[in-house]
């Protein structure tokens, strides 16, 4: 091998030790100063623009979760104060302020919370995001967020930047089984939210708490995945153009213990990191991480610039995971294929949003004329009575307007497609039927109130079993009755 061919080896596996093993970044980490820990749990911080208002929740005052926020003097944050406005008798946690303390998104299991019946045969109600605004000064009345986002699940984290509202979302009593999705914004509606993939909802892991840096680069996260310090580790992914996401990196053993770490936002005003920690038999507790001064005055402090470490398990199978680096041209593929998809993502959401709005119009209709309609975004899994979480909208919208016209009766007809067992498709049928009416009894509608009926493959609206054919023909039927 010639001089030539050595010295490009050798800048080349240089160039690889530096990316693999970036410098490290030296962080002082405090519990926060100020009166804002308590013996109990302190978790889920939110930072106003400007760095001086700081929300959280707490059970410091009571056996359910309260949201409180703190004002920074001289330093230090103040004794905490209850949001009263927001809180209920129940659980209220998770909150994510906007900037200016406009606007403010939580998670709540609250009266109005979805409710679902469980294996035993009681009552489970679901933690939802809700909303509110400040008007005048004050917190408005917390409203739900979409529905198209809540579901008999629960959801909680929630945070807002550019066009997407990142959440979390686990089965109930399950948190073992936490994934984060996110929703994107399209003409002031929150489309159907996606699963993030699997380089950051890792199989068989708990994911939770996604934030994103205020450049907008990094999304940060909470895992258990193996590799790590133990327990609940933070680590963050680069944000791609194409709008997916690098590999996830550990954050390092200054900001990672072997207790759970959590939660992790980023100050707008220093860049210093607000996380959550919880060590061995105590409770979650906020800390604040700042570069020590040495590193601050010789690098560039910047968010983007946050160089993570390498906990020492993952050093030494470094191998196992990078990924193999695809050619040109794979890349290029892989990229044209990634936009196809997200496209095609959107324009579906979209096609969805539509139909909602379409049908909710001709319920409306619907009531004034006495006529009957097909509800096209009444929806359920195949061969299933299981609604679709796109079905919620509509349904909502159903049930508020009949409690507001508490004389009308209505009846709900199912009907399938031409295939399969004439005696099975009616069974079918009649079942989603039964779904939909038990879904507007549990938003307070009366039993009496709604008919219902299942017609199977009798009265198609194709005699056809083409594709097509069969889209049409499977559909719910809206009736009100005289």
């Amino acid at each position: 091998m010639n001089k030539k061919k050595v010295f490009i080896v050798t800048f080349i596996l240089l160039f690889t030790i530096i990316e693999i093993y970036p410098q490290s970044v030296s962080y002082q980490v405090i519990p926060i100063p100020g009166n804002v820990n308590s013996p109990v749990q302190e978790f889920g911080p939110s930072i106003t623009s400007d760095g001086k208002t700081l929300y959280f929740y707490s059970k410091r005052n009571s056996q359910y979760t309260d949201i409180y926020k703190s004002k920074l003097n001289n330093g230090r944050w103040s004794s905490p104060t209850e949001v009263r406005e927001l809180n209920s008798p129940y659980d209220d946690q998770s909150p994510f302020v906007m900037g200016d303390e406009s606007f403010i998104i939580f998670s709540s299991n609250r009266d109005g919370s979805l409710e679902f019946r469980l294996s035993n045969g009681q009552v489970g109600i679901s933690r939802d995001l809700y909303y509110s605004e400040k008007v005048d000064g004050e917190w408005s009345t917390p409203a739900t967020i979409s529905d198209l986002i809540n579901t008999d699940e629960m959801e909680e984290n929630p945070y807002l930047h550019g066009e997407y509202l990142y959440f979390t979302r686990y089965p109930f009593g399950n948190p073992g089984q936490a994934k984060i999705f996110r929703s994107k914004i399209y003409d002031n509606n929150f489309m159907y939210p996606e699963e993030l993939p699997s380089n950051i909802n890792m199989r068989n892991t708990s994911t939770i708490s996604a934030s994103v840096s205020p450049d907008g680069k990094y999304l940060y996260f909470a895992s258990n995945r193996p590799g790590g310090y133990g327990g609940y580790d933070i680590y963050k992914s680069k944000i791609l153009e194409n709008g997916k996401f690098g590999e996830p990196q550990n954050l390092g053993s200054e900001i990672n213990t072997d207790a759970n770490e959590a939660y992790l936002i980023v100050n707008p005003i220093d860049n210093s990191l607000i996380f959550c920690r919880k060590k061995q038999d105590e409770n979650y507790n906020i800390y604040i991480a700042k570069q020590s001064k040495s590193e601050e005055s010789e690098s560039d402090t910047s968010v983007s610039t946050l160089k993570p470490n390498f906990p020492i398990e993952k050093n030494k199978n470094i191998k196992n995971i990078l990924p193999h680096e695809p050619k040109r041209e794979e890349q290029e593929k892989i990229i044209t294929q990634q936009e196809n998809n997200k496209t095609k993502i959107d324009e579906d959401q979209i096609i969805i949003q539509k139909k909602i709005d379409k049908d909710i119009q001709n319920i409306t209709e619907a009531i004034k004329d006495k006529k009957k309609i097909t509800l096209n975004s009444i929806n359920f899994e195949t061969n299933s009575p299981d609604l679709l979480r796109e079905s919620y909208p509509t349904l909502n919208a159903l049930s508020e307007i009949l409690i507001k016209n508490p004389d009308i009766k209505i009846k709900v007809t199912g009907h399938t497609d031409l295939t399969g067992d004439l005696e099975a498709n009616k069974k079918l049928s009649w079942d989603r039927a039964e779904s939909v009416k038990k879904y507007l009894m549990l938003k307070g509608i009366e039993s009496k109130k709604i008919t219902i009926e299942g017609r199977g493959s009798t009265q198609p609206l194709i005699n056809s079993v083409s594709p097509e054919a069969s889209k049409v023909n499977r559909r719910t039927e809206f009736e009100v009755l005289e």
